[in-house]
């Protein structure tokens, strides 16, 4: 009996616990900087084909800056030196 009471004592504490930690503790998500600096170029960031020759281009937001691929193969190239592809941009502006 003192078993079986301890398990729902326990079973209860849980619970309590487990809603407790889906409630909202009003905290917010950190605020965007705003919106996405928009793509410049026609063709994409790594390969340099023209975008929408491979289909509809991958797009991805990177520090802000809207960067745009002719396929989805290209964005790992991206991720690995982001700052090699982003190099494009500013020289673009």
């Amino acid at each position: 009996m003192k078993r079986m009471r301890l398990h729902l004592a326990l079973g209860t504490v849980t619970v309590a616990l487990g809603i407790a930690g889906c409630q909202d503790t009003g905290s917010k998500p950190a605020a965007a900087a705003g919106p996405a600096k928009t793509y410049p170029l026609d063709v994409c960031i790594v390969s340099g084909e023209k975008l929408g020759s491979m289909g509809d281009p991958i797009v991805l937001v990177h520090e802000g800056q809207e960067v745009k691929f002719c396929c989805k193969s290209c964005k790992p190239d991206f991720e690995k030196e982001p700052a090699k592809f982003l190099s494009k941009l500013a020289a673009k502006k």
